[in-house]
């Protein structure tokens, strides 16, 4: 490219000509539907698997810790709309075709930031609204994802050698409104432009040119927008200062609230953009985890297989609780490879649970630690795992509450995972496992051996 465009009537006629309609077309249908009959379903389900690339980086995406909130695997598209639902998996679809139609050859270094920062404002977009009240987030979620459609376009349609290019990148991330003396036209007006052209997004119009009150659904898109922007230019801390009381006043949420919200929705973008090949390059984000990543651990099928073919026959020979429940541990321990497992039982009047068996890969006096009071120590694990009887991970739990603190004190480990011990349908106990002071977090092959085997406790438990 010789001579740039100069003006926004240049830009819009060079990028619509480029090869970004065919990202348009394959997100129009995303963008616009309004019914969401099972033949959508089945009609979206149709027109990802003719992808094989889209297939692939929607189940990877679809896995991830902000769309896959249950935990358990989805390998086929088909079970994610059944679990995660065609609004999600709309949302999922339309992040994927983002990244992958602008992530292709040598992307720059800028367009990766762009792309994540497009990410992120969709995550925090979305948590904001759900804050304000709304059920309905999946436009809001795809106008924020693409409010940066303009400024990625111009980023991936330059040629990486033109003086443009190196100067925009130079100069990468850009101040609101600085790059009109580079471009001649603001980034806003060229998405402005993009959307209308092609006909996507059409919340995006009334985004940019503010015609909406100010308790809007509408309002979420801009703060989630500008919030990861300001991440980027200036540092988390500094962005979250700057924005939390206008999204205080927004949601009428305490600013305490805020805050926690804020930092779970920038831990999932993070998280979800690691399953894409991305990351989110934000000051001071995650103090805490700089340094060498240990590796997730790798579970072992066969054995589980052989430790519930196991239990089956004890069941039908010598059935006897505590038998069955060490063998539910060394399957939880092995199977998993965790460093500790063990089940824990209720007191009779319910108000505390005590050790009862454990298996552990070192030796240890977690077995004689692990005692809670079910209200006063870890009273989100009595609601979570004791009456709703679910299968929580322990870093699901809020890190300032008192239940994750006492936890800590007690077993050392930040990587962990609850389950209810059932018996008839009642809650008798919990079953826990670790994977060490140090070791990596539970990894979602962990989870799932976990959740096997508690379910298959629960079973065995019935009838005995």
């Amino acid at each position: 490219m010789a001579n740039p465009p100069k003006t926004k009537e240049q830009w819009l006629k060079l990028l619509q000509g480029s090869n970004l309609p065919s990202f348009s077309s394959s997100i129009d249908a995303l963008s616009n539907a309004d019914a969401y009959s099972q033949k959508h379903a089945s009609e979206l389900a149709r027109t990802i698997l003719k992808d094989a690339n889209l297939t692939a980086s929607v189940l990877k995406l679809a896995n991830s810790v902000h769309f896959n909130t249950g935990g358990s695997a989805i390998r086929t598209i088909s079970r994610a709309l059944m679990v995660l639902g065609h609004k999600s998996v709309k949302e999922v679809c339309a992040s994927c075709l983002l990244i992958d139609s602008f992530l292709k050859g040598n992307a720059s270094d800028s367009l990766k930031a762009l792309l994540a920062r497009a990410f992120h404002s969709a995550i925090q977009a979305k948590k904001i609204a759900m804050m304000h009240g709304e059920k309905a987030t999946e436009e809001i979620f795809i106008s924020a994802l693409l409010i940066s459609l303009g400024e990625i376009s111009v980023y991936s349609g330059l040629d990486s050698k033109s003086a443009l290019f190196l100067e925009l990148v130079n100069r990468y991330p850009l101040a609101n409104g600085q790059e009109k003396e580079l471009i001649g036209c603001y980034f806003n007006e060229l998405t402005l432009g993009l959307c209308k052209t092609w006909n996507i997004a059409p919340m995006i119009s009334q985004v940019i040119s503010g015609n909406y009150d100010e308790n809007s659904p509408l309002r979420s898109v801009l703060l989630g927008y500008s919030l990861a922007s300001d991440c980027e230019l200036v540092g988390y801390s500094k962005a979250l200062d700057k924005h939390v009381k206008s999204i205080a006043r927004y949601t009428k949420l305490a600013p305490e609230v805020i805050t926690e919200k804020i930092s779970e929705a920038a831990d999932e973008a993070q998280k979800s953009l690691q399953q894409m090949g991305l990351k989110l390059e934000i000051k001071d984000l995650n103090p805490n985890s700089s340094g060498p990543q240990v590796p997730e651990r790798e579970v072992n099928k066969e054995l589980q297989l052989d430790i519930i073919q196991e239990l089956t026959a004890s069941y039908h020979e010598t059935p006897e609780i505590n038998a069955m429940l060490r063998q539910v541990l060394e399957g939880i321990h092995r199977g998993g490879n965790y460093s500790n497992a063990l089940v824990a039982l209720l007191s009779p009047d319910k108000s505390r649970f005590t050790a009862k068996h454990i298996i552990s890969g070192e030796e240890s006096d977690l077995k004689a630690k692990f005692e809670f009071n079910c209200f006063y120590d870890v009273p989100e694990i009595h609601r979570k795992v004791l009456s709703n009887k679910d299968v929580v991970l322990q870093e699901e739990l809020r890190k300032e509450g008192m239940t994750y603190k006492k936890i800590i004190d007690k077993t050392g480990s930040p990587s962990a995972v609850w389950g209810p011990l059932i018996v008839e349908n009642k809650v008798i106990g919990c079953f826990y496992a670790d994977n060490g002071k140090d070791g990596p977090p539970v990894s979602l092959a962990q989870r799932e051996t976990f959740q096997l085997f508690v379910t298959q406790a629960r079973l065995f438990l019935l009838t005995l």
